[in-house]
């Protein structure tokens, strides 16, 4: 009796009849394509929600540093890869966390919004209390000069309001003030009763530019962040800090990057470059998947804020449980080298890429 034979359709390679799956690719046999195939295909290679999940999982809460471990030394079929567990627990926070701060959110805009409109009074209050000052200063050196008794009442009465007429010698330039009052940025004058009433009349962009004082001259990064500010004042700043939260993830491909540079330069001899990025992939993975189990205890039940305290000083001693683990060296060497990393990337990296996030937030608004 004949064996029927037959091609895998991925590889070309060839079948028998008895093959449910291909021995060369791993591809199934006839796999027809269909709606539940397509949604099982995505899950299974974005998500990888299979065994190797399920075995990594607790391993990653419970033993800290030992996925990468196992990783490294070659067992990287049994466990989930690194890279994979990190997007799909970066996926689960920033879901959780978006919905989490959803009013955090709104009132933050709300905020924003309502405090678009006000920068006149604002000015004009600096305004008020910088001539006060002046006319602080002034009466001061009026007194100890020996001044006329007349003009220290004059700059008294200034101070106080009375004198509704400063004396000549100290009368604000007004040309100055209506500057000041205008708001210059990047030597651009932002004037607010001008850019209300050229929206109202629904002006162009291009005409707001210049009738703000940009010329066709100007560089078009210039003119491109001119624009980018009438946009955020015509919004109210809606939205800017969706923007914000939307760079976030994006960020964290290179921050990742960074850490394991820190840790190349803690642990220089242990390990090539890959052996950091593949712990500080597992690690991150944790970081999402400790603070999405804790958002979620806590929209289910109000957790008091000393245990919240609790939980996020542990990721310090799972971090040097980690190291130790990992890298095999000492635990004071590994507490001080722990602390020396997340020093220098608390204090320094994240504020870094905090204020980058912002710039770049503006630019993409």
């Amino acid at each position: 009796m004949s064996t029927e034979t037959k091609h895998c359709q991925n590889c070309d390679y060839q079948l028998t009849e008895y093959h449910n799956f291909c021995p060369n690719c791993g591809q199934k046999v006839d796999d027809k394509l269909s709606m539940r195939v397509l949604f099982h295909n995505t899950i299974m290679n974005y998500f990888s929600v299979d065994a190797r999940f399920f075995r990594s999982f607790i391993p990653l809460l419970i033993k800290p540093g030992y996925l990468a471990k196992q990783y490294v030394t070659g067992k990287r079929l049994m466990y989930l890869h690194p890279a994979q567990f990190y997007l799909f627990a970066s996926i689960v926070f920033f879901f959780i966390f978006s919905i989490a701060t959803r009013a955090t959110q709104q009132g933050f805009e709300d905020g924003l919004r309502d405090s678009f409109g006000k920068e006149k009074a604002i000015i004009k209050e600096t305004e008020r209390l910088r001539d006060s000052v002046q006319l602080a200063l002034k009466a001061q050196a009026a007194t100890m000069e020996g001044k006329d008794s007349l003009v220290i009442q004059q700059l008294a009465d200034g101070i106080k309001g009375k004198n509704k007429t400063p004396i000549d010698s100290i009368q604000l330039d007004s040309t100055k003030k209506k500057q000041n009052i205008r708001g210059s940025v990047i030597g651009y004058n932002f004037d607010t009763d001008l850019l209300d009433s050229l929206q109202d009349a629904g002006a162009s962009t291009d005409e707001k530019l210049k009738a703000i004082g940009y010329k066709e001259s100007d560089s078009w990064f210039s003119k491109f962040v001119g624009k980018q500010i009438i946009k955020l004042r015509e919004n109210k700043g809606v939205g800017i800090f969706k923007a914000f939260l939307d760079t976030i993830p994006i960020s964290m491909f290179f921050l990742i990057p960074i850490f394991a540079l820190l840790l190349k330069i803690l642990y220089r001899k242990r390990g090539r470059f890959a052996h950091h990025m593949v712990f500080s992939f597992y690690y991150f993975a944790f970081m999402f998947l400790a603070s999405s189990i804790i958002i979620v205890t806590n929209y289910i039940v109000d957790i008091p804020d000393s245990i919240d305290f609790f939980l996020i000083v542990s990721t310090f001693f799972y971090l040097i449980l980690s190291l130790k683990r990992f890298y095999e060296q000492g635990y004071i060497k590994t507490f001080f080298k722990t602390f020396i990393l997340s020093f220098i990337y608390l204090i320094f990296v994240i504020p870094v890429t905090f204020v980058m996030l912002w710039v770049v937030s503006f630019f993409l608004y």
